[in-house]
């Protein structure tokens, strides 16, 4: 506090019997206010049936006293007592307001300041009640003599709050007490309301059972206009996000993510304001992260409860409004929400539509991200499991559904090539492939997909191109050989007539160079590899030769015990001509060893 703060309170002794003073009329107001308050509530109503014409919504603020509105003797005895109790609350702050306050938001309070706020909101004790007590008010002096001057507005505003809040929490009060204090800046008071202010928004009615206040039709703009109000004085809208993000999960109410106030407010909030929107976004994942977390990340796929699948179903909702992904100006608070997606391990879970949206959201800025930015997207995308419906909203957003003037197919092959590309880069095979897949199904189920502006014979000629672009995709990842760096899952076999039995075909070249530095015997060397990189063993073609003179030497002293199978089938499913079906399973069939003499080694005769 500034010392011309300081010389102000000390010129305006604020001893403690003048605290006395100050709080003397408010404590007169607090009790005129219980007296006054109804013990009765209505009966719980469903929003969706009908309702008379005498019923206020559920956050309606009374209007002042004076005001020219005819209502019931008690509904006028309420509306007096709660703006009396504003008028006194109002009165203390006025008459320790410093002459210079501090503009709002630039003020970061003192550890001193917190302690005497702490002091003031602890004084009245959890049993005083709002009563006047000659030894409790002693107590409270004595108390006050302790605080140093400059900090005794600090605990007299929290100690005039606290009296007022023991009062019954009335909307319409806590509204007014909130004007109060964000017309004369007090930070910390002003987030205190706020938060009681929407608890008591997300609370039931009357019961347990009963609608929630905000799930009410005439108070779909209310966050909005709260947000507003809240703006207007100077306050940033961080503090009303974060505040509202932590009041909506501790409701743990399902109907409440749903609710047209809140779909409301999201939509306004993306539309004018996208960084608190990302914000939003990002506290409400960050609060889907379990008590233990590393337990969380370890686990490959995560299910969500009853409240938390509701949570993800509308924020998804809310993520994909906006046809077009947001500009990249915006890259800081998408890669904070990608990172709380990646943390609280909401993409694992597969069946849930969210972390659909956030695979297409970490695809697309992995495309247009500086190589030194995309390490958390990049770890992100590898602990995908991706299916065949994974990209369809990148794949929307591609060919410009929403949009009025949808782009050309030539751009969207340049954009799709751009998406493929980079995670082929990256390693990201099962993705590509993913991606391809989507965008071929997407061209297949979609009727008129780019307007008349494109001839259908040019949408064929593309889905016959991306036929193509499947198939060599599945192939890096399942296919032949040799195709790419990909390592096929397994080997490829074909039937040998003249042997009556599977042999391996077309071996690559990077395992005869892993076998040439294995230990092996002697035998399985020189049959195998003839050391043809030293130049002192024999071609490949000899080494063939030779080969096949050992099966056919082989085979010559070999004895039919029973006769040969008039037809064969060349796949590891046989078909019998009498009509017996037998599948031959191909573990069994695979030889155990490359060993010429290990061919024969199996008691089942094909």
């Amino acid at each position: 506090m500034r010392p011309s703060s300081t010389m102000y309170l000390e010129s305006q002794g604020l001893s403690t019997s003048r605290i006395s003073r100050l709080l003397r009329p408010l404590r007169t107001k607090c009790i005129a206010l219980t007296a006054a308050y109804p013990t009765t509530y209505a009966k719980p109503v469903a929003y969706g049936s009908r309702t008379t014409s005498d019923e206020s919504p559920p956050l309606n603020v009374l209007p002042p006293p004076d005001a020219s509105q005819t209502d019931h003797r008690s509904v006028a005895t309420l509306r007096a007592a709660l703006y009396g109790v504003q008028a006194c609350f109002r009165e203390i702050v006025i008459k320790t307001q410093p002459p210079e306050p501090s503009r709002a938001g630039q003020r970061v309070p003192r550890l001193a300041d917190l302690c005497s706020t702490i002091v003031g909101e602890n004084i009245e004790g959890e049993d005083a009640s709002t009563a006047e007590d000659s030894d409790q008010l002693a107590a409270m002096e004595n108390l006050y003599e302790f605080i140093p001057v400059q900090y005794r507005r600090s605990a007299l505003l929290a100690h005039s709050l606290d009296i007022t809040l023991r009062c019954p929490h009335h909307f319409t009060l806590l509204s007014i007490l909130l004007d109060v204090c964000l017309q004369y800046d007090l930070e910390h008071e002003s987030r205190f309301l706020l938060e009681r202010l929407l608890q008591v928004a997300v609370s039931p009615i009357a019961d347990a059972n009963s609608p929630l206040r905000l799930c009410h039709p005439a108070h779909s703009n209310y966050l909005f206009d709260l947000l507003l109000k809240w703006n207007g004085a100077g306050r940033p809208p961080t503090g009303f996000i974060g505040i509202l993000t932590t009041v909506l999960v501790q409701a743990a109410r399902p109907e409440l993510w749903s609710c047209k106030a809140l779909t409301r407010f999201a939509r306004g909030l993306q539309q004018q304001d996208f960084r608190s929107f990302m914000d939003m976004a990002s506290q409400l994942v960050g609060s889907l992260v379990a008590d233990e977390p590393h337990e969380t990340l370890i686990r490959k796929h995560r299910t969500f409860g009853a409240e938390e699948s509701s949570l993800t179903v509308q924020l998804n909702k809310w993520l994909n409004y906006s046809s077009p992904f947001p500009p990249s100006e915006h890259w800081p608070w998408i890669f904070e929400f990608l990172e709380q997606c990646r943390q609280s391990g909401v993409h694992r879970n597969i069946a849930d539509p969210l972390a659909a949206t956030v695979a297409c959201w970490a695809t697309h800025y992995l495309s247009i991200t500086a190589p030194a930015d995309d390490t958390c997207l990049h770890q992100l995308l590898k602990e995908i499991s991706p299916t065949v419906t994974m990209y369809n909203h990148l794949i929307e957003k591609s060919f410009g559904i929403r949009q009025t003037t949808p782009p050309k197919l030539e751009e969207i092959r340049d954009i799709l090539q751009a998406y493929a590309c980079c995670l082929r880069a990256k390693g990201l095979l099962l993705l590509e492939a993913s991606l391809w897949a989507c965008a071929l199904r997407f061209t297949e189920t979609s009727k008129d997909l780019l307007g008349p502006c494109v001839s259908r014979e040019k949408i064929a000629r593309y889905r016959e191109e991306l036929m193509d672009l499947v198939d060599d995709a599945e192939r890096r990842c399942f296919g032949r050989l040799g195709s790419s760096p990909c390592q096929a899952l397994r080997p490829r076999w074909e039937w040998e007539k003249s042997l009556g039995c599977w042999a391996e075909r077309d071996l690559p070249p990077t395992k005869k160079a892993k076998l040439h530095h294995e230990p092996c015997n002697d035998i399985h060397v020189h049959r195998t590899y003839a050391e043809d990189e030293t130049g002192h063993g024999c071609p490949e073609s000899t080494f063939e030769l030779s080969f096949t003179s050992l099966i056919s030497s082989t085979l010559s002293r070999r004895t039919k015990l029973h006769p040969s199978t008039p037809q064969r089938m060349l796949h590891p499913t046989l078909t019998y001509p009498r009509g017996q079906a037998r599948t031959l399973h191909f573990e069994d069939t695979i030889p155990a060893s490359e060993d010429a003499l290990n061919l024969f080694a199996y008691t089942e005769n094909f």
